[in-house]
């Protein structure tokens, strides 16, 4: 049976790229020498996420368009990049994305990478608060194709939708990844007692269930600008089982798992002989009449395929 090797990390991040940036180089090489074939970071890991969600602030907004970088082209990127080639393995991290010829243009992305090269990008499509502000949304939930199996990415409040799940798992996605940046409620005194905490650990396991298939989580730690955050990067499996959580302060969830047999086993005999998504029947739901934009009506780089 082959298996493979999975490390979902927590970090915090700073308003410092360099030093974020050394973070991720320094984990994954601490994961690799663990055996991680596939490495997961938390959402805006790179360039830091916003300082509040529920106030605009123009020093934000200035910082992410002066450290976005263009994924073909930043520095970043690259330096990641060459390790990835070094270290064999693939990489997923959160960053700004800056479109290639609109240089006000910024994604809230999710980026893959691979031995060989960029594997796939992801743009967010929902967006939560002042988000709105800063990124474009995407437009789609894209599937990539990989030796270590077909995945689908998300981030953070797309897990609140389960449209956004349903659609990676019947494009055939067998790991579904999110990098986040959950947090708190409130200032994280109350710790696991936290309703946020419940929140984030009953989409997870739900989304990773309802789909039977792997769910992937990376969250950020500590306090972050007005935030502060719980961690718990996790590894779920496809009957909604926790195989694996980082904790809530800096460090890694790591399994070694069965991919294609575990995904097997839940769609033929493992709960009840249900295969949830041969059964799915389509059902077309009109718009929200509260809908603040059309997904299908964005003009600056719609396709990330």
């Amino acid at each position: 049976m082959t298996m493979t090797t999975i490390a979902s990390i927590t970090l915090p991040t700073f308003y410092d790229k360099t030093r974020n940036l050394n973070n991720l180089l320094d984990w994954m090489t601490r994961a690799t020498q663990a055996g991680a074939e596939l490495i997961v970071f938390p959402e805006q890991v790179l360039q830091g996420y916003l300082p509040d969600t529920l106030s605009w602030n123009r020093e934000a907004v200035a910082w992410q368009i002066e450290q976005a970088e263009v994924i073909a082209k930043g520095e970043s990127v690259q330096a990641l990049q060459k390790l990835a080639t070094q270290l064999n393995v693939h990489v997923v991290f959160g960053m700004t994305e800056r479109h290639p010829e609109r240089a006000e243009v910024l994604y809230n992305s999710a980026v893959l990478l691979g031995p060989s090269g960029v594997a796939g990008v992801y743009r967010k499509v929902h967006q939560p608060g002042d988000e709105k502000h800063i990124y474009y949304p995407g437009s789609e939930f894209p599937v990539f194709t990989t030796p270590l199996g077909r995945i689908g990415m998300l981030i953070c409040y797309d897990k609140v939708f389960p449209e956004s799940t349903r659609e990676l798992a019947l494009k055939g996605a067998d790991i579904m990844i999110m990098p986040t940046a959950w947090g708190y409620a409130g200032d994280g005194s109350q710790g696991d007692a936290d309703p946020m905490v419940d929140s984030y650990t009953l989409f997870g396991r739900v989304r990773a269930l309802e789909n039977q298939c792997w769910m992937i989580e990376s969250n950020l730690c500590g306090q972050h600008g007005n935030l502060h955050y719980h961690g718990h990067s996790r590894i779920i499996d496809p009957l909604g089982d926790i195989v694996a959580d980082s904790g809530t302060t800096e460090g890694m969830a790591l399994a070694s798992v069965a991919i294609q047999p575990a995904i097997l086993r839940a769609r033929s005999s493992d709960y009840l002989g249900y295969h949830f998504l041969k059964d799915y029947v389509p059902m077309q739901a009109p718009p929200s009449p509260l809908t603040v934009h059309n997904r299908h009506a964005q003009p600056l780089g719609a396709n990330n395929e």
